[in-house]
């Protein structure tokens, strides 16, 4: 590997405006019609409430609209089942608000594969329906989204999403929920460009061909920080039967990389592990978050997808240097596993550019974690950097080299980064 060099015044007094809160709407029951925010207060805007012990539940189209400058708050079920191209949360281009999930979304489907040739596993493909998301942003938004620890995002469905945001978010993305999405060509979570942090935690699965727990298909201003089990596959199955050989085409399909990273991060990437608890600070790390509440980034693939890719094939990617560390723009504390699982399948852990576009690494990367891949008969990649041109043998678990040393104080500059050929 190669690294080369890339007037304030105080006025006397100072007055506050007393500013009225925002009117908030209540939902404590179940209802069965859709709610917006423009109007949810008796005709006129006001924030809206799920409680616990509420739920909204429609038939088609989106169950809460976000269509002012007001938030969502869910703490009971939002719930459209059989229905194309629904949204549980969804928000308006342009306002200015917040959605923050600590119950269930509930996007979904009676449709349930069975095993029409008889030969003993299922058949027939994933999902039926198409178009689903949980919680949906149809352009730019301006405030926070989050899945907030404890409360799920469930959604079945083709070109489907747990969380997807349609726009620009000028605000951070926090989810330590769990996020299960299971169709063809579908995501876990899928984001534009974040003017903010985003925090991909909690546990994440997609399952479909062409699917992907997490898509960061823009550019993120500040850091990107994952930590939690995050997987991909579009296996019907992730252990080997007792014969394979009845497995047909529609059980053997392709996942997507399990985090893909397309855009520019400001602040760097960081597969985070949980920081060491203490008895007297229940934030030792000072992230806002206590640390009873933080698990640790495992990332894995299950076919030949990598578990984390970096770079796009139309532009050039930069990571920033991660904030309290040696600089370096991408850590790995956690793991990052690919397993190919059947024979001939190869595996990779991770893989930074290669698909075209130029990727930096500002001050490389550092790994104090794990990055595996393992394939039966077939080639296990654990780190790839560039095109591929050579694999290990088949057959075995490849790891990860050792992380590369900074360059010695009398050959650094203010900015390194490692260049990766395209």
């Amino acid at each position: 590997m190669r690294v080369l060099l890339a007037s304030t015044c105080l006025t006397p007094v100072i007055l506050f405006a007393a500013t009225p809160a925002a009117a908030q709407s209540s939902i404590s029951t179940a209802i069965t019609t859709p709610v917006k925010t423009s109007t949810a207060n008796n005709g006129a805007p006001s924030d809206v409430s799920i409680t616990s012990a509420g739920s909204v539940t429609v038939t088609s189209g989106t169950a809460v609209t976000i269509d002012s400058n007001n938030g969502v708050s869910n703490a009971g079920t939002i719930q459209i089942t059989n229905s194309d191209n629904a949204t549980g949360i969804g928000a308006a281009a342009g306002v200015t608000g917040s959605i923050n999930n600590t119950g269930k979304i509930i996007v979904d489907e009676t449709y349930t594969p069975t095993d029409t040739d008889n030969d003993g596993d299922l058949d027939g493909p994933f999902a039926a329906g198409t178009g689903r998301a949980g919680i949906r942003t149809a352009g730019a938004f301006t405030g926070a989204i989050t899945n907030a620890k404890g409360a799920s995002i469930t959604v079945e469905g083709n070109n489907s999403y747990g969380i997807l945001l349609g726009g620009t978010l000028n605000g951070n993305l926090s989810t330590d929920g769990t996020i299960t999405v299971t169709g063809n060509n579908s995501a876990g979570v899928k984001t534009g460009d974040i003017n903010g942090n985003a925090r991909i935690a909690g546990t994440i699965t997609a399952q479909g061909g062409g699917s992907s727990a997490v898509l960061i298909n823009g550019n993120v201003s500040g850091a990107l920080t994952l930590q939690g089990a995050i997987s991909s596959t579009g296996y019907r199955y992730t252990t080997v039967p007792a014969d394979p050989s009845k497995l047909d085409a529609d059980d053997l399909l392709q996942g997507g990389p399990a985090v893909s990273i397309t855009g520019n991060v400001g602040g760097g990437v960081v597969l985070a592990i949980a920081p060491t608890t203490s008895t007297t600070d229940p934030d030792t790390d000072k992230d806002g978050i206590p640390d009873a509440d933080e698990g640790s980034a495992a990332i894995t693939s299950y076919g030949s997808a990598a578990a984390l890719q970096i770079g796009a094939a139309g532009n050039s990617v930069t990571l920033g240097p991660v904030a309290n560390s040696a600089g370096y723009g991408l850590i790995v504390n956690g793991t990052a596993t690919g397993n190919g699982i059947y024979a001939g399948v190869n595996a990779n852990g991770v893989v930074i550019g290669g698909l075209g576009g130029a990727v930096t690494v500002t001050n490389g990367m550092q790994v104090t974690g794990a990055i595996t891949a393992t394939a039966n008969a077939a080639n296990a990649t654990a780190l790839r950097i560039g095109t591929a041109r050579r694999f290990r043998p088949s057959s075995t678990r490849a790891r990860s080299p050792r992380p590369a040393r900074r360059p010695p104080a009398s050959c650094r500059k203010p900015s390194w980064s490692m260049p990766v050929p395209m």
